[in-house]
């Protein structure tokens, strides 16, 4: 039975000792932050009740400015659970999560929000793992929240109540489709698929393999196997890696073997550098290979030569959404999904013969849909998701 919170129980109670490491299930406040500092505001199902002693015996000095506070908050990590209605365990569990947050700094209160995005039911997305999206997450008004840390290894969360859970990383997107019959189990909700399908999306040399096989390789920039063969400036880019992690703009040779000490390899990747100012990234809402909603965002930034994020600077003013990309690009992008099922993102820009060229598939939700589209559209998105479960939607 999920682990749960209700109305009686939001106060300290004593933790059972009849759990032990072969658990592999943790409710979902075992994977919330607490307001402190330090790693000891996480408790680990598997060894949480030594944990609890150490810091209830000595309260940190954060812990005393709570409890001096007006506010009244208890530690998530202290609650003991109970079978409970959903509403209720949600709304216990997340509403104080928040107030923890709220103390730190780190979420706006509920009172800061216009009354559109104050969802009254319960949490109906979990974006995984926290990553300091939750404040504008939770401005989509729908019941979306960024708050558990599970990072893929057990114990698994519970849901709290019927709750999607979507990855907001690629490493994360693997270990959901790894571990979805369990989460299923535990009361989330899906959208995902194969786990060799995320990673061949995932991985940017799987994805060049994959784009070689299905005759697409002309949408992604052009390959050089050696140093020597490369036309430069070019771009050296590690085949795992996020947010422009691992992402270099060489200039010679020479930049290469300053990086790769051993040479390139099959974990890096040398490829064209596509010159401009303007970078897209389109969201799309996927099952079974099918788009069914997507949103593009289109990026100026200062220069011509660059790799996002750096040493390079967007113009916001200039920043522009829309529902549709031309058919053409459209059609590129489905050619990669076949088998796919999630939200992902396309990253590209277009060369000057108005044809796309790809950098990466992000197998996740991105920080266009999560952080800048405006908020009424990026909903949207999300209550489409919810709605592909009871009703049959077209596709585009």
């Amino acid at each position: 039975m999920a682990a749960a919170i209700n109305d009686e129980n939001i106060r300290a109670r004593p933790l059972s000792k009849k759990r032990t490491r072969s658990d592999s299930m943790a409710s979902p406040g075992d994977f919330m932050r607490l307001g402190d500092e330090n790693e000891a505001a996480l408790v680990n199902p598997c060894n949480r009740a030594s944990k609890l002693q150490a810091t209830t015996k000595s309260p940190t000095p954060l812990q005393a400015r709570h409890r001096s506070s007006d506010r009244s908050v208890t530690p998530v990590a202290r609650y003991q659970a109970s079978p409970a209605p959903p509403s209720r365990i949600a709304n216990a569990v997340f509403a104080a999560a928040s107030q923890l947050g709220d103390l730190n700094g780190q979420m706006p209160s509920e009172l800061e929000l216009p009354e559109h995005a104050k969802y009254p039911g319960a949490v109906r997305f979990q974006l995984v793992p926290r990553n300091e999206w939750h404040r504008l997450v939770r401005r989509m008004g729908c019941g979306a929240r960024n708050t558990i840390r599970w990072k893929g290894k057990l114990p698994l969360p519970r849901a709290p109540c019927p709750s999607w859970m979507l990855p907001v990383k690629d490493d994360m997107a693997i270990h959901i489709a790894r571990h979805q019959v369990e989460l299923k189990a535990a009361g989330w909700k899906l959208l995902t698929c194969e786990e060799l399908v995320i990673e061949r999306l995932s991985n940017k040399s799987s994805m060049r393999k994959y784009a070689e096989e299905i005759g697409q390789l002309s949408y992604l920039p052009t390959h050089w196997d050696s140093p020597e063969e490369a036309s430069y400036p070019c771009i050296l880019k590690a085949a795992v890696g996020e947010h422009g992690q691992g992402t270099h703009l060489v200039q010679c040779k020479e930049d290469v073997a300053k990086i790769l000490k051993d040479g390139l390899n099959a974990e890096w990747l040398l490829q064209e550098l596509i010159v401009g100012s303007l970078e897209y990234s389109t969201s799309l809402l996927v099952k079974d290979g099918q788009i069914y909603d997507l949103i593009m965002t289109q990026y100026t930034y200062d220069r011509e030569q660059f790799v996002w994020p750096h040493d390079v600077n967007e113009d916001v003013s200039k920043r522009e959404f829309s529902d549709s990309v031309p058919p053409e690009h459209l059609a590129v992008m489905k050619s990669f999904l076949v088998g796919y099922s999630g939200i992902c993102n396309f990253n590209y820009k277009i060369r000057p013969s108005g044809t796309i060229c790809i950098f990466e598939v992000n197998t996740r939700i991105g920080a266009d849909l999560a952080c800048d589209v405006p908020r009424p559209r990026a909903r949207g998105l999300f209550e489409k998701l919810d709605s592909m479960l009871t009703k049959s939607l077209p596709h585009l």
